[in-house]
């Protein structure tokens, strides 16, 4: 308690992040059902249903299929639900039902060079020369093909703001590049057109995805919402297929909550149809999902975090012997140091420092500060006390050691600021 008279002056200051590491998962099985309901005024004729339902992919495999009607017809990694009638009374229900097993951890062997050349985009993957030109700019020091296209992942979430008012709209990578609002159909085909721009092979998925909206409306994974659809992509980088979430500012480790269902070149190869004679109709699909197993991702990065002078750094390894691409997000105060994300492509034994100057002009002169940091990488935390003073400058209340990390690194830097009080006594 203080003292009669007693004068302090408490700045409490909490940095929060959109996306909880906590939250990821690296393994999944779960049920898969999708229902087509078919509704007229009577009976259809030479009805023809061809639906997209499930991918075997190599990141997701089926363990079981059943169908109340119709058959399943594999193309290649789709499976397809078909359904032929030369007449049928409505309203009319068919149901499918899989079981999956999903597990987004690619086993990278090599960051090849980027390709001199470029490959021609469709309507909605289209590139103009400028944008083609930004790419080959904005990943000029790259190393390979991994690098580039993960930085440029990282770009494409930082530089379009996720905007609701374009659900269900055709959304063209030009448009996007210029106006910079997207949901997540946007986000993919820009990162499509980009990666078309520097001869990379990719192709456009559709699917679901575990997600909920934040409070400032963009989805996030911390928020537990549900289920919703969702597109991402595949770039096609050392003969693998390796996934791309510019949604989410993931690359290669995808939280694997999630149901890809087909492959296309762009949004508009996605839609399921249906004909039919005898009178006008319609059809809308439901579908419904229930996770039966989840586990984290296995550790595979050790970060730990040093402390030199007014330099903050963050230090994250590969002990592997594969490619990683850890996802990371630090940040700060705003007067200390601005925020920073972004995905990075190790090699084997390659290790990458995050440097951070902090603003000590902004901490007041004869004051102490207490600034608590965490480094928080799926569940793994490294947490230590840096105390300032303008007389002693900053120490800390122990050494940061190495820690082991999991893929994505979310770093959570929160800080309390504390000033020293002035206690008079009568």
């Amino acid at each position: 308690m203080r003292a009669p008279g007693s004068s302090a002056l408490l700045f409490l200051l909490l940095i929060s992040i959109s996306i909880s590491s906590a939250s990821y998962t690296g393994h999944m099985i779960a049920e898969f059902e999708k229902e087509w309901d078919i509704q007229s005024n009577g009976t259809l004729r030479e009805v023809l249903l061809n639906s997209s339902f499930i991918l075997e992919s190599p990141y997701q495999h089926i363990l079981s299929m059943n169908t109340s009607d119709g058959e399943f017809v594999r193309d290649g990694d789709e499976v397809r639900l078909v359904y032929r009638a030369s007449a049928m009374p409505t309203p009319k229900k068919i149901t499918a039902t899989a079981t999956v097993e999903i597990t987004y951890l690619p086993l990278l062997d090599s960051n090849p060079p980027l390709p001199n050349g470029s490959l021609p985009g469709t309507a909605l993957t289209n590139y103009t020369p400028v944008m083609a030109a930004f790419a080959r700019s904005y990943t000029s020091e790259s190393v390979g093909q991994l690098d580039a296209m993960a930085s440029t992942t990282s770009w494409v979430h930082k530089n379009v703001d996720y905007d609701t008012a374009f659900w269900g709209r055709d959304s063209p990578a030009i448009e996007i590049y210029n106006n910079h609002r997207a949901v997540c159909v946007g986000y993919t085909h820009l990162l499509l057109a980009f990666a078309n721009s520097m001869g990379i092979e990719n192709r456009y998925v559709s699917g679901y995805v575990f997600s909920g909206p934040s409070s400032d409306g963009q989805i996030s994974r911390s928020t537990g919402g549900g289920w919703q659809q969702h597109a991402w992509a595949e770039l096609r980088i050392g003969g693998k297929w390796v996934p791309a979430d510019p949604t989410f500012q993931e690359f290669g480790y995808l939280d694997a909550r999630r149901i890809a269902s087909s492959y296309s070149a762009d949004q508009s190869g996605a839609a399921d149809r249906l004909s039919a004679k005898g009178g006008p109709f319609s059809f809308d699909t439901v579908t419904r999902i229930h996770i039966s197993e989840s586990t984290p991702f296995p550790p595979i990065s050790n970060a730990y975090a040093a402390f030199d002078g007014t330099e903050f750094s963050v230090v994250i390894s590969n002990p592997g012997d594969k490619y990683v691409t850890p996802t990371y997000t630090v940040s700060f105060p705003p007067y200390i140091h601005s925020e920073d994300s972004g995905i990075l492509a190790l090699p084997p034994g390659g290790r990458k420092i995050l440097s951070y100057y902090l603003n000590t002009d902004a901490l007041g002169g004869s004051s102490i500060y207490q600034i608590p940091y965490m480094v928080t990488m799926q569940g793994t935390e490294i947490s230590d006390t840096l105390t300032y003073s303008r007389q002693g400058g900053f120490t800390t209340t122990q050494d940061s050691g190495a820690y082991t990390a999991c893929p994505v690194a979310f770093i959570l830097v929160s800080t309390f600021l504390l000033t020293a009080a002035r206690v008079r006594r009568n």
